[in-house]
């Protein structure tokens, strides 16, 4: 296969994708892992709070480096076509990192040590994002990928 093959160009494309998406959502993650450490950690929020203000500071960056930045889309977002299936994307995360740390935050509730609770339960809720890591890329993709239409086939009529 030459260097300049489809296959072998969309593979580096799709390469380049995942590359890009694991570093924004590295970004994204660092945002909202430190996030839920402050607000339950520290601020001794609940797992609820904590998660949703989380997933909202990891949310926001995350969507704008995806869809600037991997996905190379600009302009202005259609609400039905892009943020209401992003929205859903990204919320279903959330509804399990909640429960997942409510869980885990309530199997600790006799533990001693208020670090290692925060330690167990912050991982916890890093544990989620990383789970559906390749999920959403997947997701992701289908949803920031523009369809391109195949053009249209003429039909032409043989005249004897």
């Amino acid at each position: 296969m030459s260097a300049g093959s489809p296959r072998r160009t969309s593979r580096s494309g799709l390469l380049r994708k995942v590359l890009r998406y694991g570093t924004g959502s590295l970004v994204a993650t660092a945002c909202s892992e430190v996030t839920f450490l402050l607000l339950y950690g520290v601020l001794s929020t609940s797992t609820t709070t904590a998660s949703v203000l989380g997933w909202l500071a990891g949310a926001l960056p995350n969507y704008w480096l995806n869809r600037t930045w991997t996905w190379g889309r600009r302009g202005r977002p259609s609400l039905r076509h892009e943020l209401l299936p992003y929205v859903a994307i990204v919320a279903l995360t959330l509804l399990l990192a909640v429960g997942a740390t409510a869980l885990v935050d309530s199997a600790l509730a006799g533990t001693r040590s208020d670090t290692v609770r925060s330690g167990l339960v912050g991982g916890t809720f890093l544990l989620v994002y990383v789970l559906v890591f390749l999920l959403r890329f997947f997701l992701f993709d289908r949803l920031f990928t523009q369809q391109q239409d195949p053009a249209p086939q003429k039909l032409t009529e043989e005249t004897p």
